[in-house]
């Protein structure tokens, strides 16, 4: 009886389960189109709440607060950013002694081309993510406020970048100062980021905007590595 009793439940409890796995999503969709189009200042739990279709008070039963949905949504975003194009770094790094200047080139480029081909995908998201960056402050007790969710997007991925370009050092037995890759990182960033808009902006082409970059990255590399220990070990 009481087996029976629990086998007829299970279904049940299986739909509730697959109702707030889609309810859940739909919040997580809801504050990724919310804040496309709007930015951080636009974001709001009644307004997320609102593009799910649910009522603000039932929010809590998937999210503990905004900030842990926006902490989660960041997640996947980075991941999403992230996973195709992190061993092609880590590679490129870790050959670079091997590859001729062409070889380089070419690998170079399916890189750039990934990562424009991600911002493009949702280049409003993209102009909202730089525009929200943390503005750092001597102000320490507000400085975690502004490192919060969506908002620290961009400088997440910088740091997972610098661990990408670490990872390729050790593995072709070079070491370099963290502050040295950080600087690495932050100037080839930069010009990403400044490019990417200027191709949204019509400014110029996609394929002009990669192929200065690529003479850019080659020097930047260059001089970078210069300054790394290789280890012969």
């Amino acid at each position: 009886m009481n087996a029976l009793a629990q086998n007829e439940s299970a279904p049940i409890e299986s739909k509730r389960e697959l109702a707030k796995a889609k309810t859940r999503r739909a919040l997580l969709k809801s504050a990724l189109r919310l804040y496309s189009l709007e930015g951080a200042q636009g974001m709001s739990m009644n307004k997320v709440a609102k593009g799910a279709g649910i009522a603000q008070p039932s929010f809590y039963n998937h999210f503990e607060s905004l900030d842990a949905l926006q902490n989660e949504l960041s997640a996947q975003l980075k991941d999403h950013y992230l996973s195709p194009m992190r061993l092609a770094w880590v590679n490129m790094l870790k050959d670079y002694d091997v590859l001729t200047k062409d070889e380089f080139n070419q690998q170079c480029q399916q890189c750039l081309i990934m990562i424009f081909d991600s911002a493009f995908q949702n280049i409003a998201l993209f102009q909202h993510l730089l525009e929200d960056r943390p503005r750092f402050t001597a102000d320490i007790e507000n400085q975690s406020s502004l490192n919060n969710g969506l908002g620290n997007l961009v400088a997440d991925i910088q740091e997972e970048w610098t661990e990408i370009f670490i990872q390729g050092l050790q593995l072709s037995n070079r070491s370099c100062e963290r502050s040295a890759v950080n600087l690495c990182v932050d100037m080839a960033a930069a010009q990403v980021h400044e490019l990417i808009l200027g191709c949204h902006q019509q400014r110029y082409s996609r394929e002009q905007a990669i192929a200065t970059l690529n003479i850019s990255f080659d020097t930047l590399f260059a001089n970078f590595l210069q300054g790394s220990n290789h280890s012969d070990s």
